[in-house]
């Protein structure tokens, strides 16, 4: 049995990897801030977690409860896919809240880095096969007015990935770890992002979006899921590193 966590489900892209990998063979192990029942409906082998990541101090002990559903006397595989996020403050830096900056990086950051910490300690005894694939973005390194937060937390994230990659190091009890960049996808996200109002200081920014969408430029999230479905189980998947393209 291959065991999957996966966070922000409720919709997007974390909905699409989900739904691909329902299977005999997985068991999957869903959170995100609302529960999706659709997504519950489609498989038996499947526990859910309502909850919001931005609660850090709690994760550890979410994780707790995410592992006793894990026999790991039959685990083939144990796999985490930190994918939720949040784009918001889509503004210029000093026209966000407090809260909102803190929430962004409590999601977008902080929240895998908690996971990953978590993760690790409750595998690092395992031989079997255990990943952690980060959902990052191109916005990391791409820059645009409006995005400053959102593109830190991701860069972030990428420089996190690498850093552990170097401490896993190849033993064989080692956890594999990769960020990568999907690519543009038609997600609520872009979405927000579109249709944020002209009179903001990110109404640029939007207008790229909008362009974006108007040219067909968007991938579906269930193409994008499949493509990184193979990334995460296959042969390619190499300890550190930032996957900058996604490969049909």
């Amino acid at each position: 049995m291959k065991y999957f966590i996966i966070t922000g489900t409720s919709r997007g892209l974390g909905e699409a990897m989900a739904l691909k990998l329902i299977s005999p063979e997985h068991h999957l192990i869903c959170i995100s801030r609302k529960k999706n029942n659709d997504l519950i409906a489609r498989s038996s082998l499947m526990d859910y977690y309502e909850y919001d990541l931005s609660n850090i101090g709690e994760i550890h002990a979410l994780m707790e409860q995410v592992f006793h559903k894990i026999d790991v006397t039959n685990a083939e595989g144990i796999y985490l896919i930190n994918n939720a996020a949040v784009l918001a403050p889509f503004s210029r830096i000093e026209q966000a809240s407090s809260q909102e900056l803190i929430n962004n990086l409590h999601i977008n950051l902080l929240a895998p880095i908690v996971l990953t910490s978590c993760f690790i300690r409750s595998t690092e005894q395992l031989h079997i096969e255990k990943r952690i694939l980060n959902i990052s973005s191109a916005s990391a390194k791409h820059l645009l007015p409006g995005m400053s937060v959102y593109s830190a937390a991701k860069a972030g994230l990428d420089i996190f990935s690498t850093s552990v990659g170097l401490e896993q190091g190849n033993e064989s009890t080692a956890v594999k770890i990769v960020s990568v960049w999907p690519g543009m996808i038609d997600t609520r996200l872009q979405e927000e992002a579109r249709n944020a109002s002209k009179d903001t200081s990110a109404s640029a920014s939007a207008d790229i979006f909008r362009m974006v969408k108007d040219r067909g430029m968007l991938a579906s999230p269930a193409v994008t899921a499949d493509q990184l479905i193979k990334l995460l189980l296959g042969n390619s998947f190499h300890q550190g590193s930032v996957v900058e393209e996604l490969r049909v």
